[in-house]
């Protein structure tokens, strides 16, 4: 008899919970500040939100190692185009950059759900999310998440 081993993931889900709410000309992300793993609570003050332009936000949850990674890759994008165009990206173009590099790396995906959100040059609320399973089939479909908010501490609001 052979022992067997619980399969290898390169993968941990440190979970939380992100939302996103739009209105006419305002944008509110919120997420929860905890970070586990399985049954144990690692921090209860983890910042899961990432100011990616002016008025851009994104929210993800999921595996952090792999948040953190897209949230720098994101940022030094972003700031590639700042310097090719002299100014900031627009919220629907970081969603679409945001779209593009989860598509890239559709056959060893981040392990991340995001929410990215905020307001578009005419001042227009813009909130859009992100999974990367959804990702790998339908690159620009725009999934509309109701999460439930049991537990949050922060949030972000960006109004004109």
């Amino acid at each position: 008899m052979t022992k067997q081993h619980p399969a290898w993931s390169p993968y941990d889900n440190n979970g939380g919970t992100c939302v996103a709410i739009a209105g006419a000309d305002y944008c509110v992300i919120a997420a929860d500040t905890r970070m586990s793993t399985g049954y144990s609570i690692l921090t209860r003050d983890y910042s899961k939100i990432c100011k990616l332009a002016d008025k851009c936000v994104m929210a993800s949850s999921g595996f952090q190692a792999d948040v953190k990674a897209l949230q720098k890759l994101l940022a030094a994008r972003h700031l590639i185009y700042q310097h090719q165009h002299n100014k900031q990206m627009s919220c629907p173009g970081m969603a679409q950059l945001l779209s593009n590099t989860l598509y890239y790396k559709r056959f060893f995906p981040y392990y991340s759900f995001n929410v990215l959100g905020g307001l578009d040059n005419e001042g227009k609320d813009f909130s859009n999310s992100h999974c990367q399973l959804l990702s790998f089939f339908f690159p620009f479909l725009v999934i509309v998440n109701f999460l439930f908010l049991f537990h949050f501490r922060e949030g972000l609001c960006l109004h004109i």
